[in-house]
Order: C-alpha cells, then structure tokens, then sequence
C-alpha cells in the first residue's frame, strides 16, 4: 500500500480548508498506515465512496483499515457526522490526556467525555482540533463514513434478510464489517489442498488411515508416524466436514494472512495444527481413533483474529430459533473456546478431537502478540519514508 497523499479536507458545507498530508501509523491499533477515503454525498443525501477524486469535491477521510477508526479534521465529523464536537464535549476541566498520539503530528491528543452519546471517550488534538474515532464509535457518530453505512436502506435490509435465511439453515456466522484487504492467496491454496486430499482419499489413490494421526500407533512407532502430525490436517471424513472447515476457513483467515504475511499465516496455520495433534495425543484417551481433519489447524488461525479484530461484529442464528443476532467477534470465541474445552473434559465421544482445537487454539493465542508487535514496528517504520517518494509501505 503506498504511502498517503495529501488531502483536500471540507470542514464544513461552507468552509474548505487545506490540511498537510498525512503519513501517519494509526494511533488507536498501530497495525496500520492511515489510509484515505472519498466520500461524496448523493442527491438523495446518502455518502457513497469513491475510488477517485471526482468534480464534487469529495470529502477525504484518513482511515485505519484494520481497526476500522478514522481521523476527522476540523469540521469534518459535524459535516458527515451530524454532530458538533465542540457543543458535546464535556467541560474542561474533565479533560484528560490521551495515551493516543496526533496523526498530525502533535503528540499527545486529549481524551473527551460525550455523556448522552457515547459511553466511552474520543480523542481530540488540541492543537489542530481534530478528533479520532474508534471504530465503534465511528459507526455511532459517522455511520455513513463505512462502507455497510452507505446506500439505500432497502438495500441493506434486502442483504441481511438474505443473510439471515441462509443461516436458518446452515447456523453458520457471517462476518459483514471485515472485508477482504488483497487477495487471500494462501488460503485458497490451503482450500485447494484440503480439496485436494479429500478426492485423492474417496479415489483411493491415498488411504486416509496411513495419513491420519493415532495416539496408539504414534506410541508404538514415533519415528515412522511422525510425519502425521503434518498429513493429518489435508485429510477430512466426509464433504460436510471439509466445507464445514473450509468455510472457517475463508471466514476468519483472509484478514488474517494480510495481517501476519504469506509465510507467518503458513507458519501460523500448520504449527497449530501440529500443537494441536500433540496436545490429543497427550491427552486424549482415544488412542486408536484416526484423527483427520484441519479443525486444530483452524483454530490457531481464529484465536489471531480474537486477537486482531476483537470486536468486528458478526451476524449469528440463535441455534434452534430464528432469531439473529450481531455480536462482537470475541464474544463468538470465546463461547467457541469454552464449549471446546468443556467437551474435552465431559465428552465421550470419540469421533471429535477436542484437544486438538484447544492446542490449535493455544498456539494462536502465543503466536499472535508476537506477530502483532512485529507489524506495529514495521508500520512505524513505514511511515517515516517521506509520501512522495512512493516506496511500498508494507510488504505483506
């Protein structure tokens, strides 16, 4: 992604202001350079985005595309917003600073109260008057600056009427509020292989059994099994399970090799496997069950998006009932986590590897701080190579 041009910011219908280029790293997540957005209104008073500068004179926006916060220069928010800062803040003498740096450049921000608008505070520079928004808080103060806050409402109830009858039948989540940044092409090599192994298995070209991990061979005979802690993962028992993970997946991994790279979302996905298949094996008193599977695989990768995206929210069938919901991402998995770990302790079942999903998962709550802290120092030294240079900001 190159680094950030300068913008043409309008703080108001009015008032047109010329603000420096921005080329800041995002102060709330830091995983990300700030990038800009144009947005113009519609006759019909709806913000649309645009990929180009047009003769409207759009409003440009700095956004965070990972956490999804956006920097609003003087005016801006009370233009697109509907709402003043000046007239909503606190008094102040309630003012406090921020840990939050300004993405102009003027150290720290001041953190403000909005009492009857927003439950937690916002960031305010007080130098050139510019306020910072959360993601969440975006959506509340500045809906029409995202892009599931754009277009007719008709539209948007049409698509999550549509979401919501596909999830009567599959009870499966979607994710709405994340979309894909670049295209996942380890993932779709990963679904190639699962696919892959799937048909050579029902071919009978490869016996899944000579492939699959089993604690009670793996004892009698660890150097010549070995190599299943690896092979077990592209193996799967039937089409439900293979599109049941595939879909997983897709779901939660897309974001994820964008944020950690190619190689560190392989090393991601196939060491929670591996952590996984140790962990049933330690542990599981199915000794001569064959576990297949990409479930402790997947898991890794959906304890880095816990991790990353904490609260993009996901639409989510109440099991049994019509009734959907939207919820944070964590509170997903962290109900996904418990159920694992309580059938692991209560069940008695043998054809689900539970430790294997808590090892998986284990693995990708290790991995992720460590990952996370190396983007935020590569982004930080990203944005210290001047704008009009055009070198690549991020190599992942």
């Amino acid at each position: 992604m190159d680094a950030i041009t300068s913008k043409m910011s309008q703080g108001s219908c009015s008032e047109v202001a010329l603000f420096p280029e921005v080329s800041a790293q995002c102060p709330a997540c830091r995983l990300h350079a700030l990038v800009s957005i144009q947005l113009v209104q519609t006759d019909g008073g709806n913000w649309i985005q645009i990929e180009h500068a047009a003769t409207d004179d759009p409003l440009t926006l700095d956004t965070c595309p990972i956490c999804f916060g956006a920097w609003f220069d003087r005016g801006e928010l009370a233009a697109i917003g509907d709402i003043e800062v000046d007239q909503q803040t606190a008094p102040p003498s309630s003012k406090e600073v921020s840990f939050r740096t300004c993405p102009r450049g003027h150290g720290l921000m001041q953190s403000l109260q909005m009492p009857g608008v927003l439950r937690t505070p916002i960031e305010r520079c007080r130098t050139c008057e510019g306020v910072w928004l959360d993601g969440h808080e975006r959506r509340k103060l500045a809906l029409a600056s995202t892009r599931e806050g754009q277009g007719p409402r008709s539209r948007q109830l049409a698509r999550r009427g549509v979401i919501w009858a596909l999830q009567l039948v599959t009870q499966l989540p979607v994710e709405v509020e994340n979309p894909e940044r670049g295209t996942p092409w380890i993932v779709y090599c990963l679904v190639g292989l699962l696919l892959a192994g799937f048909l050579l298995s029902v071919a009978g070209v490869f016996l899944y059994r000579n492939w699959a991990l089993i604690g009670g061979r793996f004892a009698i005979n660890p150097v010549h099994t070995v190599h299943t802690f690896v092979t077990y993962q592209f193996f799967h028992a039937n089409w439900l399970h293979l599109l049941g993970n595939a879909y997983f997946l897709y779901l939660f991994g897309d974001n994820i090799e964008y944020l950690f790279g190619r190689l560190r979302f392989v090393l991601l996905f196939v060491g929670a496997g591996l952590v996984g298949g140790l962990l049933h094996v330690a542990l599981s008193s199915a000794t001569a069950t064959p576990v297949i599977g990409a479930s402790g695989a997947i898991a890794g990768v959906m304890a880095a998006y816990l991790w990353s995206f904490p609260n993009v929210r996901l639409f989510q069938v109440i099991p049994f009932t019509p009734i959907q919901v939207k919820i944070p991402a964590w509170v997903y998995l962290i109900v996904w986590v418990v159920f694992q770990a309580i059938m692991a302790v209560f069940s008695t079942a043998l054809s689900f590897a539970w430790y294997s999903h808590l090892g998986g998962f284990a693995f990708g709550l290790l991995l992720t701080p460590w990952v996370l802290r190396w983007r935020r120092r590569q982004v930080a030294r990203a944005v210290e190579v001047p704008a009009h240079t055009g070198t690549s900001m991020l190599g992942v």
